[in-house]
């Protein structure tokens, strides 16, 4: 399961926020995902550096063909946690946080596959990078990292953007995930820092590509909040 969880560019803020919340939810042509967590620091981060705690949890739905040769589609129910501990860091080049913790991760199909060893609930390490660069005065780039030897699932994202003006990125972005023994994609381009009152908003869309060379539209939606 891809978890999208944004802290926008706020990140580039000289004191940072005490706590961030936020949520993702996305939509695909083979199913959705949804997404929630809550970022809150250790500590003085007055200098832009310290620990930092993180918690997230999701789940999702998707329909697959077990055999490309087969009609019948299989539904896929998986829930992921994660709970993690970081240091961050910060200057002129942007910011960064390494995460480190454990991973939950449960997956269920219905029919049940027979002889099938990649369901069940499973628990592991897990280490995530999240990453604003700035290479340019008006150019930032998001890098987002995350792996678990639960199910040996894994992401990473990189979208760069250029700011037309008041904090609102504008660029394309890519993802390549790994879960469960399958490859997944997407291309596409986003929008990011929208402000709604206190809320920050990010939109992205795009092509996905899943499952034995199976693709169509998807489409997100992220929302954050400093407190």
């Amino acid at each position: 399961m891809t978890l999208w969880l944004a802290t926008a560019p706020a990140a580039a803020e000289a004191v940072l926020p005490r706590v961030t919340t936020f949520l993702g939810v996305e939509g695909a042509f083979d199913g959705g995902h949804f997404s929630a967590g809550v970022d809150a620091t250790i500590g003085s981060h007055v200098d832009g550096r310290g620990f930092a705690l993180r918690a997230t949890a999701g789940t999702g739905l998707s329909r697959f063909r077990a055999d490309p040769l087969l009609p019948g589609r299989i539904v896929e129910v998986t829930q992921a946690a994660r709970l993690l501990l970081g240091w961050r860091e910060s200057g002129s080049w942007g910011i960064a946080t390494l995460f480190v913790g454990g991973a939950l991760e449960s997956r269920r199909l219905a029919p049940a596959l027979l002889f099938d060893t990649q369901t069940g609930t499973r628990f592991g390490p897990a280490v995530v990078l999240d990453a604003w660069l700035k290479p340019m005065e008006r150019v930032a780039v998001h890098v987002f990292a995350d792996y678990t030897t639960a199910y040996r699932a894994g992401t990473l994202r990189v979208a760069p953007g250029y700011d037309i003006g008041d904090g609102l990125f504008v660029g394309p972005e890519g993802t390549l995930s790994v879960h469960h023994g399958t490859l997944r994609t997407r291309l596409g381009f986003h929008v990011t820092g929208l402000r709604l009152g206190p809320v920050g908003l990010r939109l992205s869309g795009g092509w996905a590509m899943d499952r034995g060379g199976r693709s169509g539209p998807y489409g997100a939606l992220s929302l954050w909040r400093s407190h």
